[in-house]
């Protein structure tokens, strides 16, 4: 694979084994940060393709390490919608607003049912999609380990998530939030696996510590939406 950050005109060299609709793993020394944007060419005679991409999260190994885990990043591929929406702001029209003929009270009540039975719905409709998911939890020590994650890697639309049995590549699964000093049931998230990091290890016998999979959220938006009061509360 070659890649290109913005603004240069020589590539980086770098290679992949992780590869789905949505994104791949980039193997590269190369320092890349999350959210930063990159184009991809993926070298091959007959079916090779450029594309572009966000990084989704930041996969690094210590020097002592690196004879058995590879470095890289997770990426993103930008739907061409993403493109156009950052080329053109606005693009990405809102739905446009029913309007209805009522006044006063009348129009404010079922404006209030409307909302209602719209959110009723939407969480109907993600109860469906989650049902029969393998739920993965991810846990968080305090505030600090949260909101440090988030930035770095859930605000890209990406988590890391350390198992001893990760789930297979393309793999949907549910993500379990478990927040320090938030009350209420842990928020949940859809999210596809792109990475995956074997749990036994390369050389010899035993148990990678390293093991885990690199998720991706089927919904970015949605899930810092749903965040925000908890980035808010966490923050005071």
């Amino acid at each position: 694979m070659r890649f290109w950050r913005r603004g240069e005109t020589q590539p980086h060299t770098g290679f992949t084994l992780n590869v789905s609709v949505s994104g791949l793993f980039l193997g590269t020394g190369h320092p890349l940060t999350a959210g930063e944007r990159i184009r991809m060419e993926l070298v091959d005679a007959d079916r090779g393709f450029f594309a572009e991409g966000k990084v989704a999260r930041v996969h690094k190994v210590a020097l002592a390490l690196r004879h058995v885990q590879q470095p890289g990043v997770g990426v993103r591929f930008l739907a061409p919608e993403d493109l156009v929406a950052e080329l053109v702001p606005g693009a990405r029209a809102a739905p446009a607003t029913r309007y209805r003929s009522l006044q006063g009270e009348d129009a404010s009540q079922a404006a209030s049912a409307e909302s209602s039975g719209e959110v009723s719905e939407r969480g109907a409709t993600e109860d469906a999609e989650m049902e029969g998911l393998e739920v993965v939890p991810a846990d968080f020590v305090d505030a600090s380990s949260f909101l440090s994650v988030y930035h770095r890697d859930i605000a890209s639309g990406g988590l890391f998530l350390s198992t001893a049995s990760p789930a297979q590549l393309n793999q949907l699964i549910v993500v379990e939030l478990h927040l320090p000093g938030v009350a209420g049931p842990p928020p949940r998230f859809r999210a596809r696996v792109v990475q995956r990091i074997e749990p036994t290890a390369a050389v010899g016998r035993g148990r990678n510590l390293l093991a885990g999979m690199g998720v991706q959220f089927l919904d970015r938006e949605s899930v810092i939406d749903a965040l925000r009061p908890v980035l808010a509360a966490l923050r005071r």
